[in-house]
């Protein structure tokens, strides 16, 4: 009997935090490799009306492919560095990855010539809900669901 709840106990934990990223690495690479998006660009004169200012701006783009919204990257200018942050959406419109990055623009000398990668991070979901995350995560308290329906908001609100 301890053995059949130990060996039971094991094949939980290895379902419950072995989640297979393997769908949604396909679904990113695809995405990857699509040609010919329909790219809407969302500017910093937008976001300044929505009373959203950074030091250095905020610009968000859209990728569709046939109607639907693929991918978003949201670039956030701040006074020492710069996120760049991608989120990729399955067919049906649910968001599956997060890669977010964030680059040290300004030193003690002044700006630098060449940002430098200070923190990444990816973020793996299924069926909304965050199933792995890997990477040095300097933004753990970023809710990327909730993010990501904001900036659908602004893709679908801005006006070219």
């Amino acid at each position: 009997m301890k053995k059949l709840i130990l060996l039971s106990m094991v094949i939980f934990s290895g379902l419950l935090f072995g989640q297979n990223i393997e769908p949604v690495q396909k679904i990113v690479q695809q995405i990857n490799q699509t040609k010919d998006f329909k790219i809407k660009t969302v500017p910093y004169s937008y976001f300044m009306d929505q009373s959203e200012v950074t030091d250095n701006g905020i610009e968000l783009k859209g990728f569709y492919k046939n109607g639907k919204l693929r991918k978003m990257e949201h670039f956030v200018g701040l006074s020492a560095w710069n996120i760049i942050t991608e989120y990729f959406f399955s067919e049906n419109g649910k968001l599956v990855f997060v890669h977010s990055k964030k680059y040290q623009t300004l030193d003690e000398n002044g700006y630098l010539k060449q940002p430098q990668l200070l923190s990444e991070s990816r973020y793996y979901y299924m069926k909304d809900q965050l199933i792995k995350s890997v990477g040095k995560f300097d933004d753990e308290k970023t809710d990327y669901l909730k993010e990501s329906k904001n900036l659908i908001n602004h893709l679908k609100n801005y006006k070219d």
